[in-house]
């Protein structure tokens, strides 16, 4: 999954939308901006399914997309904005929906409020203090991505708030509809979020909660792929979700320091694809992570996660080294390795599981952002 952290937008002037808001209010102001990423490499993995892989990539790091960005200037300090991105295989071209789309109005004073397809408060507030929502991007997700610190699903049908910063500290929340009649808690979703930024120090926290998750198609989300119990994983109802996680770094000159904690929790698991029913399942991941600037056009990261599952365990590490060739464009190379306990399956995010308890990944490749 990706994120739109790292983006340079290309400003234009959109003649459409400057004639419709002289229309409506001679005043007014509107401006659309095009901006986007292109993420693509090779990797090679020593284990899938018992195989090692060689592998062309996209989105080794941020998934490639690109997106629309407009706002209208209502006067005092509020605006009406929208988002619209779209991501894609820069390897197949195939198209995913694993971006946002949402309309809303903010205010300087009193904050934004959208609706659409939106992350919730856990990539908003605690995957910036994670590797995987900063600068080490996909493969640094916490096994099966389970507490969506690389934010794999979005919510639908989701309304959603951030407030606007107070000496810091910031505040959002969102809920997710379920859509289906009668059924309102049926595959609906939650979450709350603060932050706290002062100086060198950054720290947040957020919780996410979801019923019946999967349980219909036009909910807020799909269903989750977990560990079932030997080397493989499976799609899962899931009829109660909780996902907490907090986390802060540091910064002393150059060089970052993080540490984050996040713990989640699946009960009423129902194999999506047999209809069995399994046993709840929990994860509770612990992070520490570094970046540092080692010169204005290198930047190098690196982590460790241990993650404590109801029976199982994980260890997991990685480093990156990201050159910047230019102010859009930048290269890097990257390696992670998982170990995991004995039954457990050893998935590295965005793989394909090993055959046995470990998995490593050698991957290299280029962005470019306009």
């Amino acid at each position: 999954m990706s994120t739109t952290r790292n983006a340079v937008p290309i400003r234009f002037s959109a003649g459409a939308v400057a004639l419709a808001a002289f229309i409506t209010n001679a005043h007014a102001q509107s401006g659309v901006t095009l901006y986007g990423e292109l993420d693509t490499g090779l990797a090679w993995l020593n284990n899938v399914g018992g195989h090692a892989q060689y592998k062309a990539t996209s989105g080794l790091i941020d998934g490639s997309f690109w997106a629309l960005q407009g706002s209208e200037d209502l006067g005092g300090g509020s605006k009406a904005i929208f988002l619209l991105e779209r991501g894609f295989s820069t390897t197949t071209g195939e198209e995913f929906d694993d971006h946002p789309s949402y309309v809303g109005l903010s205010s300087d004073a009193w904050g934004t409020v959208t609706f659409g397809h939106q992350y919730d408060s856990i990539h908003d507030f605690f995957a910036p203090v994670t590797l995987t929502g900063a600068a080490g991007g996909t493969a640094f997700a916490h096994p099966f991505d389970n507490d969506n610190a690389n934010n794999s699903y979005l919510a639908r049908n989701s309304v959603k708030y951030a407030s606007p910063s107070f000496g810091g500290l910031t505040v959002g929340g969102l809920y997710a509809l379920s859509n289906a009649a009668g059924q309102f808690a049926n595959n609906r979703a939650y979450s709350l979020g603060i932050s706290y930024q002062n100086g060198p120090f950054n720290a947040g926290a957020a919780w996410l909660h979801a019923n019946g998750r999967g349980a219909t198609s036009t909910g807020a989300y799909d269903a989750v792929n977990l560990p079932d119990g030997t080397r493989s994983t499976f799609d899962a109802l899931v009829r109660t979700q909780n996902t907490y996680g907090a986390g802060a770094n540091y910064a002393i000159g150059d060089l970052t320091l993080g540490a984050a904690w996040s713990r989640s929790t699946f009960s009423g698991l129902v194999d999506a694809d047999t209809g069995n029913s399994a046993p709840s399942a929990d994860f509770s991941n612990y992070e520490v992570n570094a970046q540092y600037q080692m010169m204005p056009t290198l930047l190098l990261a690196g982590m460790y996660t241990y993650t404590k599952g109801s029976n199982q365990h994980w260890h997991q590490a990685g480093l990156q080294a990201a050159y910047l060739l230019s102010r859009r464009t930048d290269a890097y190379v990257e390696t992670v390795y998982q170990r995991a306990s004995t039954d457990a399956p050893a998935v590295i995010n965005s793989a394909e599981p090993s055959s046995g308890r470990n998995q490593l990944l050698v991957g290299a490749g280029i962005r470019h952002r306009f």
